[in-house]
């Protein structure tokens, strides 16, 4: 299933991610502690589909209070704030599967698409493989 993620706020996402003030990192299950990483969307399936940005004190986050939900850019497809529950979970599902789940996209490898992208960031995304792309 195309997943369609407006552009606009795509670059919000890179303002997030290139203004934060603190480096981000992952835990390193091996290794059993917190490591750097580079700057990244995760694209997330939960409560919808979005991508969200690595960081948490950048442009858009650190005007956030502590209660309040961090960035995100939901799928037009996904999006709870917009859709019916039974619309967006049927696409949920039908997209990202009925778990919840991470995948780990780094910006150096987006930007080159992004950079082509008109209207969207498209993620085609299935059970087995996902592919992105622009319009």
């Amino acid at each position: 299933m195309k997943l369609h993620f407006p552009i606009t706020d795509i670059n919000k996402g890179i303002e997030e991610l290139k203004s934060a003030k603190t480096p981000p990192t992952n835990y390193d299950w091996d290794k059993q502690e917190t490591v750097p990483c580079e700057l990244a969307f995760m694209l997330v399936g939960d409560q919808g589909v979005y991508l969200m940005p690595n960081t948490n004190d950048g442009k858009h986050n650190a005007k956030r209070d502590k209660d309040e939900s961090k960035f995100v850019i939901y799928a037009n497809e996904c999006d709870p704030t917009k859709m019916e529950f039974d619309e967006w979970w049927e696409n949920k599902r039908n997209s990202f599967g009925g778990d919840d789940g991470v995948e780990f996209m780094a910006l150096s490898e987006l930007e080159p698409i992004i950079a082509k992208a008109k209207k969207h960031l498209v993620i085609d995304i299935s059970a087995s493989r996902f592919e992105v792309t622009h319009d």
